[in-house]
């Protein structure tokens, strides 16, 4: 018989790691060795399985997928990505071409666009370039439509546009030629900033009556008496000075029906017009033909009011024949 000595397992293996053994009422027992090596030989076999015949291709096509991608984003960041930063990459506003502006636009649609976007450099890689530039000129009240825009190579971008173009201007209750407003034919209002008083004598007028704009620059002045006057004025085009007419007035009936009137300035000469464009009767003479009426009796007697007297002439059933 040997004598027991009051020996543990942890002073007998001294550089035994913790998770080597674990401790039962007979003392420390080794741990974890045959789960270790279980693992390890669980691994094995994956490895060897994978490498095997049925998985050989599998393996290689994945290895080579890893390695073109890896190759891919080490060559775009050494040679790629500096490429696209150099300068036909880079938009700047001079770079930006935009549709001539027409001759009733004083201002500088672009410049103001491009300063108030705080458009500086733009990337011509950029996905939402064309969007943010479209968005950018569609706020400005000058401009009616964003019909395209293009991005070309190198760093440019074309910006094709519809202008918004005066038709009428609404006299303000104020004295004299002060608080002139300027409308399009949406009766959108236009930036007063771009226009002198002077320039008033070349569009119809109707007169405020009280209202006023709903909203800012851009956006429809927000009554229905006024864009139906718009409208009017639109399809005369200029056609009105030659027959000495200067205002559209709107007259609501007692039922509420609104119809419209051009007279002269003196208002000696009264031209019933009827409803607004769009609204007519059926028996109602259309735009043109009221227009060209109105046209024949002034190249036939003169221009209205010239004699001095009141006249009344009704267009919403007549001819050019029957006003003779």
């Amino acid at each position: 018989m040997f004598p027991i000595v009051g020996i543990s397992l942890r002073e007998m293996f001294p550089h035994a790691e913790p998770e080597d053994y674990y401790e039962t009422e007979f003392g420390l027992m080794g741990a974890n060795k045959t789960k270790r090596v279980g693992s390890l030989g669980a691994g094995m076999s994956l490895v060897r399985v994978l490498l095997g015949p049925q998985y050989r291709g599998l393996v290689l096509c994945v290895v080579i997928a890893a390695g073109a991608i890896g190759f891919s984003m080490y060559a775009w960041r050494r040679w790629g990505e500096p490429a696209t930063q150099g300068s036909e990459y880079v938009v700047t506003p001079e770079s930006i071409l935009v549709t001539p502006q027409p001759s009733w636009i004083h201002g500088n649609v672009k410049d103001e666009v491009i300063r108030t976007a705080a458009f500086s450099e733009l990337g011509l890689l950029d996905r939402e370039l064309v969007e943010r530039v479209a968005h950018a000129f569609a706020l400005h009240p000058w401009v009616k439509r964003v019909v395209r825009v293009e991005k070309r190579h190198p760093a440019q971008v074309a910006v094709e546009l519809e202008f918004r173009q005066p038709v009428i201007v609404v006299k303000l209750d104020a004295p004299d030629e002060q608080g002139l407003l300027f409308l399009d034919e949406e009766s959108v209002l236009l930036p007063s900033g771009d226009f002198a008083p002077s320039q008033a004598r070349n569009y119809l007028r109707i007169g405020a009556a009280g209202e006023t704009p709903t909203s800012v620059y851009g956006t429809a002045w927000g009554s229905e008496r006024i864009a139906g006057a718009a409208r009017i004025a639109a399809a005369w085009g200029d056609q009105w000075q030659a027959l000495g007419l200067y205002w559209i007035v709107g007259v609501r009936s007692s039922a509420g029906e609104l119809t419209y009137e051009l007279r002269t300035q003196d208002d000696k000469a009264r031209v019933v017009w009827g409803p607004a464009i769009g609204r007519e009767s059926a028996s109602e003479a259309p735009a043109g033909q009221k227009i060209a009426a109105l046209a024949q009796f002034v190249n036939d007697k003169g221009p209205l009011g010239k004699s001095g007297e009141e006249v009344v002439i009704d267009l919403r059933e007549l001819t050019a024949s029957d006003l003779k």
